[in-house]
């Protein structure tokens, strides 16, 4: 692949063309966390930058949103950055957008007349496709289309019409953002007018994880995970159908005397499903054990304290292939060593971490890692790259290649 069209720790330089200020951005929106994650920093560059995140009642209700979430004005977070959440009614996205996307225009044109001074030109990142019902009534200066998934599987039955509207986006964005380098290389082939505007820029590493050097050892344990034996094995994720859970059980039965320590979301009961019958069969093992969801700024040292960190994505599921995991960057942050499923994008970190292609594999590897003492000789090569590719860099990186698309 031609490495200018790849935004990734092994291709840009991000303090090459670090820009100044020039424009407003609203992202659109900034729900989920990575997306913030990415886009927020530019504030710190002097683009003032609205953060809208939205949803519709029915996920409110289901998210438990306190009651202040739904009438909360427009907040000010620092010097040039602002977040507004709207909760909006149902359909307002996919079925009636050019009636649903009207309280979002208005916010963003409440916005911009509040900063006052001579105005600047505004961009718009959208991060579902729908969103361009959203830009047809802003009338940004420039689009931003910045993908996270295969979104034709969130809504199977809308498959085709989601299909024909993202290529639709890319087609008129000045720039396409793809964190799956498999997503940006499909994209450029299914609208090839666009290819040279299209980019594959991965998930930044949380630059608060980071050491002040490579870590060859695991860390101190946080107070739950201290009491469970070494080696200490721990996935940090959803625990949901994604998951290769008889791979887990596999790797569990294979080191009875230690730990397999599982970070995340317990799934809703689906009995009559097969992989949560799996599940359940990996915890119920007696080494197993389920530490519960913890915050973003929790995660890092837990990530630390592994003997091994694990990502064992199944890889026959849809939304594997077309994924980049934020857990990778993640792992890299604290250098401590990685086994993962061979999923597409994990592929591209085969010279920081051992990609295994079947469970025998992805077991053997681990056993390696153990036996040499929890170290696997690549603790400074992944920090090296963790800290060339914070949330941050990737946020300058971006800010300039947008930047030089638009002179272009």
């Amino acid at each position: 692949m031609d490495a200018s069209m790849t935004a990734g720790p092994e291709a840009i330089d991000p303090g090459r063309d670090r820009p100044g200020p020039g424009f407003d951005l609203v992202v659109a929106d900034a729900s989920w966390s990575w997306t913030e994650r990415l886009f927020a920093p530019m504030a710190d560059l002097g683009v003032r930058t609205l953060l809208l995140k939205a949803c519709d009642w029915r996920t409110a209700l289901n998210q438990r949103r306190r009651p202040r979430d739904w009438v909360r004005p427009r907040l000010r977070l620092a010097e040039d950055l602002w977040e507004r959440r709207l909760v909006l009614p149902p359909g307002w996205m996919k079925t009636y957008p050019k009636i649903g996307m009207r309280p979002l225009a208005a916010e963003v044109r409440a916005w911009r007349r509040s900063l006052g001074g001579p105005a600047r030109p505004l961009a718009m990142a959208i991060s579902y496709p729908h969103y361009l019902y959203l830009r047809d009534q802003v009338e940004p200066d420039a689009l931003i289309y910045y993908n996270m998934d295969d979104y034709a599987l969130y809504w199977a039955a809308h498959g085709d019409s989601i299909r024909a509207l993202e290529r639709r986006a890319v087609a008129e964005a000045d720039l396409s953002v793809f964190c799956a380098r498999v997503r940006a290389e499909a994209l450029r082939a299914e609208v090839p007018s666009a290819a040279s505007r299209v980019i594959h820029l991965p998930h930044g590493a949380p630059a608060q994880a980071i050491g002040a050097a490579p870590q060859h050892r695991p860390g101190p344990p946080p107070a739950d995970l201290a009491p469970l034996p070494s080696p200490r094995l721990g996935f940090v994720g959803s625990l949901e159908d994604r998951l290769d859970w008889p791979l887990l059980e596999r790797v569990a039965r294979a080191f009875p005397g230690g730990s397999v320590a599982l970070i995340g979301r317990e799934p809703a009961p689906a009995p009559e499903a097969e992989w949560y019958r799996s599940y359940q069969r990996v915890i119920a093992l007696p080494n197993v054990h389920r530490l519960g969801w913890k915050t973003q700024a929790e995660i890092g040292a837990y990530n630390a304290a592994f003997d091994v960190c694990l990502i064992p994505y199944d890889v026959d599921h849809p939304f594997n292939r077309a994924a980049c995991p934020t857990k990778i960057m993640d792992y890299m942050a604290t250098s401590r060593p990685v086994v993962a499923s061979a999923l597409p994008e994990c592929r591209l970190y085969g010279h920081l971490f051992d990609v295994a292609e079947d469970a025998p594999a992805f077991v053997e590897a681990i056993r390696k890692i153990v036996e040499s003492g929890s170290d696997d000789g690549r603790a400074r090569a992944r920090w090296e790259a963790a800290r060339a590719w914070t949330w941050e860099r990737a946020s300058a990186s971006l800010l300039g290649q947008l930047r030089a698309q638009v002179r272009r």
